[in-house]
């Protein structure tokens, strides 16, 4: 039964308001919004690269040193969550690295890196050439985990002092005290805000490439309108599958879907050179160990404030969703094995897509079989990456599988987000979300993605991401506070 009574319209609308604003703007004047929001992000960049960089670097050695004190035995305690079995449980956190979005980035993103390698390197073909194939295992790796992982650390402490304390934000400091109702609100409204930015970026990175795989394989054209119409069935997806409420259904469909991922890696893997895919997976991972600190540590180069900084602020904005789902499937678990097994696990599962899929690709584009370098600078990202997939045995087959995985995942993970983001714009979380609330957010999750039909939609998604997580820097600091303290 829907109860409006119990929604937080002050939240609601603020959100509204916000998310249709920026929606507005840019439609109204994108080449004014554009240079605005890029002159912010580059400032922004410049004042915080620092702070994103050794922050990072200082979060990994506190999760750690965490970890391996007293501190971590404590167990996590859920009512009426399932208790998984290590081999179960490392499954889902490894599968937990894996999404729509990382099917896009695993073929391309190395090329970014060859193009603008960071300035230090840019005399030295080899250097380039190890520093792009590894740069992205950095990116997805440990150190992104690690920024996913805080909030879970911090949501489970929470959980241990007081069970009924929700899974915000607002619940992590306030709980129930109600002369905090203000502050309370401030926080989940960043919250709310951050999923939104962060989810925005992998939606609209994925739909216009689920729309070019359809378009090729049934040789339809690759027009705005036909993307729309993707947007639109991914939308409808999401919608129908919250508001039906299957979750067991969406639970079965995301646990086939990680089979599909298996099958497709093994597949590039077996067909796509493999001694040259591992020996390029072994310069990237010795590139990587070798010079793990001095990318942790480098400042004052415009290749860290346009991806490092970049990927920091992404990884924070999605760590608050990504922190409740650890959570929830760490009931019985010890901190120390939700910490661990977060930050290595699922660093993991990210790093096996480029590994493999960025390899594969890399090794397309050095026989001259791909020219991935050319197409990535001339914009043609979508067409780049179904040019690499298309080189693999049974081409419709294989793309067809690539594209279904990508839906799949987009419904079961925006279902996920869809709840919890109606789940804290609740007054109460004693009682499940309203279903009507959580299609009104499977819908304004697809409005900042519908800018991507319109201006380009990662600049500017990715402007407004940097922006939205500069108040979660100051929330990291209070949550390690807070985990210390608390445990």
């Amino acid at each position: 039964m829907i109860k409006i009574k119990n929604w937080n319209f002050s939240i609601i609308l603020t959100i509204m308001f916000i998310v249709f604003g920026i929606f507005s703007y840019t439609l109204f004047d994108p080449v004014k919004s554009t240079e605005l929001l890029s002159t912010l992000y580059r400032n922004a960049a410049v004042i915080f690269e620092s702070t994103f960089q050794y922050g990072t670097l200082i979060l990994i050695a506190f999760l750690i040193i965490f970890a391996l004190s007293p501190k971590g035995t404590k167990v996590i305690s859920i009512t009426g969550r399932d208790k998984y079995s290590y081999i179960s449980w490392g499954f889902m956190i490894f599968t937990a690295g894996m999404g729509a979005s990382i099917l896009y980035w695993a073929p391309i993103e190395w090329a970014y890196y060859f193009n603008e390698p960071p300035t230090g390197i840019k005399n030295n073909d080899e250097l380039i050439k190890n520093y792009a194939i590894s740069y992205s295992n950095f990116h997805w790796g440990i150190s992104g985990w690690a920024l996913y992982c805080l909030p879970a650390l911090a949501f489970a402490i929470s959980l241990i002092k007081n069970p009924d304390n929700p899974l915000t934000f607002s619940g992590i400091f306030i709980g129930n005290v109600k002369k905090y109702k203000f502050l309370g609100w401030i926080l989940d409204l960043i919250f709310i805000v951050s999923i939104i930015s962060g989810a925005a970026i992998a939606i609209g990175l994925s739909f216009p490439l689920i729309a070019k795989i359809f378009s090729t394989i049934f040789n339809i054209s690759f027009s705005i309108n036909f993307q729309f119409m993707v947007l639109l069935l991914c939308l409808l997806i999401v919608a129908v599958t919250t508001a039906l409420g299957l979750t067991k259904g969406i639970k079965k469909l995301s646990e086939f879907n990680i089979y599909l991922v298996i099958f497709l890696l093994g597949f590039i893997l077996i067909n796509g050179n493999t001694a040259d895919l591992l020996n390029y997976s072994y310069v990237s991972l010795k590139t990587l160990f070798s010079n793990f600190f001095e990318m942790s540590t480098l400042t004052n180069d415009v290749f860290v404030q346009d991806w490092t900084v970049f990927y920091w602020a992404w990884w924070m904005a999605l760590s608050p969703f990504v922190g409740t789902f650890v959570v929830n499937i760490s009931n019985g678990k010890t901190l120390r094995e939700l910490i661990l097994g977060t930050v290595f696990i699922g660093a993991f599962g990210s790093m096996l897509h480029f590994l493999i899929i960025g390899n594969y690709s890399f090794y397309l584009f050095s026989n001259d079989i791909v020219n991935v370098i050319a197409l990535i600078s001339s914009g043609e990202t979508n067409t780049a990456i179904v040019n690499i997939i298309g080189t693999l045995p049974f081409r419709n087959f294989i793309l067809l599988v690539y594209a279904i995985v990508m839906i799949i995942f987009m419904c079961t993970t925006y279902n996920s987000c869809a709840y919890v983001l109606a789940a804290s714009s609740m007054k109460t979380t004693s009682n499940e979300p309203d279903i009507l609330l959580r299609i009104l957010f499977s819908i304004v999750l697809m409005v900042l993605p519908g800018l991507f039909l319109v201006v380009d939609g990662f600049e500017l998604t990715k402007n407004i991401l940097l922006l939205s997580s500069i108040p979660l820097i100051f929330i990291f600091v209070a949550m390690i506070y807070f985990s210390i303290k608390n445990v």
